[in-house]
C-alpha cells in the first residue's frame, strides 16, 4: 500500500514542488489533471498550501501530490502575461505589504492594492517601510499615517543599518506571514536581516528607471528556527486584483464601513450616487481623498475585466 502523507509546499518550480513533512522535505508532481481544473488559474498549488502526498515506493524523496487541502486564507493577483489568476501565497496569518521610502519610490495606490487583496483573501494585513536610513518625505509621512489611523500597522526599518528589524521580527514571532511588493524594496534583504545566513539573493536599482530587477522567480516559503513562517513573494510591478466583485470592493476599504452604512442607496458604489455618505465624508476630508482615487480606479479596472470575460 502507498503510503500517504501530509505536508506544506514550500515552492514550485514549473511542474515539480518541494514539499515539507514531518518526515522531511519531498520532490512531488502532480498526479493527474485533477488539480488543473480551473482553466484560469496560473498556479494550482501555491507556497504555503497543505497537501496530501503519495509517497513514491523506490524513493523516500520523492512522490505524488494526490489533493490540495482547502485554503483558510490566500493572496492572489491577476497574471496579465499568464492571463489568470495567481496565487501568490496560501494559509498565511499575515499579509506584509513591502515598501521603501524612495528608491523605488513610495507607491501608496500599490499598497492600497496589496491591502484589499488581503481583506479580501482573509488575511490581517501590515505595512514595513524599508530603508527608512533614506529619510521620509512629508507626503509619505501622511499617508503612513492615514494607514495607521484606519488600522493597519505600519512598521519602519533599514535592513541596510539593522534599525527596526528587532521590533519586526517581534511582530511576526510565530505567524506565517506572506511579504509582497515591487521589486527593489528590499524584501529579500528584510528576510536576510532577520535571519543572518540565509543568503537570499538581492538585486540592484536600475538608475534608469529608479526600480528594482527581479531576484525571486517564485513564491518561498521559508520556516525560521523561531517558529515564525515567512513566504517571500517574487517582486511584482503591478498588483491588479483578482476574485473580487465591483460590487464588493468597498468590503476591502475599511474605513468605508461607517459612511457606507449611512449611503441612501443600496449597494452603493460610492461614486456619484445622491446621498453617497462615502463621497461626503472624502469631502469633509474624513477619508484620504488618494485612497478614495485608489478605490475608483481599482473598481474602474474591475469593471472592465468583468467586461472582457463576458463581453
Amino acid at each position: 500500500m502507498t503510503e500517504t502523507l501530509c505536508g506544506q509546499v514550500l515552492y514550485g518550480i514549473n511542474t515539480i514542488y518541494t514539499v515539507h513533512t514531518d518526515t522531511g522535505d519531498i520532490q512531488c508532481r502532480i498526479k493527474g489533471k485533477v488539480l488543473r481544473s480551473d482553466e484560469r488559474s496560473y498556479n494550482p498549488i501555491a507556497a504555503g498550501d497543505f497537501v496530501e502526498i503519495a509517497r513514491d515506493l523506490h524513493s523516500e524523496s520523492q512522490g505524488m501530490i494526490v489533493a490540495v487541502r482547502e485554503r483558510r486564507t490566500r493572496l492572489i493577483r491577476w497574471n496579465k502575461k499568464g492571463r489568470a489568476r495567481q496565487v501568490l501565497a496560501a494559509n498565511a496569518d499575515l499579509a506584509v505589504c513591502v515598501s521603501s521610502t524612495q528608491s523605488p519610490p513610495f507607491r501608496p495606490r500599490f499598497i492600497d492594492r496589496v491591502l484589499a487583496a488581503a481583506e479580501a483573501g482573509g488575511m490581517t494585513a501590515a505595512i514595513v517601510m524599508n530603508k527608512a536610513d533614506l529619510g521620509i518625505g512629508r507626503d509619505t509621512e501622511g499617508r503612513l499615517a492615514d494607514f495607521r489611523r484606519i488600522g493597519y500597522p505600519v512598521l519602519v526599518c533599514s535592513a541596510r543599518t539593522g534599525d527596526g528589524i528587532a521590533t519586526l521580527q517581534g511582530a511576526l514571532l510565530g505567524k506565517t506571514v506572506v511579504f509582497v511588493g515591487q521589486s527593489g524594496v528590499g524584501k529579500s534583504s528584510i528576510l536576510n536581516s532577520l535571519e543572518p545566513g540565509l543568503g537570499l539573493r538581492t538585486g540592484e536599482i536600475s538608475a534608469k528607471h529608479d526600480r528594482g530587477n527581479h531576484t525571486t522567480n517564485f513564491s518561498l516559503l521559508v520556516r525560521m528556527p523561531d517558529g515564525t513562517s515567512i513566504i517571500d513573494t517574487p517582486g511584482i510591478r503591478e498588483m491588479e486584483l483578482a476574485d473580487i466583485l465591483p460590487e464588493e470592493l468597498a468590503y476591502s476599504f475599511r474605513e468605508f464601513f461607517p459612511f457606507a452604512q449611512r449611503c441612501a442607496v443600496p449597494v452603493c458604489p460610492h461614486e456619484n450616487e445622491p446621498g453617497c455618505a462615502v463621497r461626503a465624508a472624502v469631502e469633509r476630508g474624513e477619508l484620504h481623498y488618494d485612497r478614495y482615487e485608489s478605490y475608483l480606479r481599482i473598481l474602474f479596472e474591475l469593471r472592465e475585466s468583468r467586461r472582457s470575460v463576458h463581453g
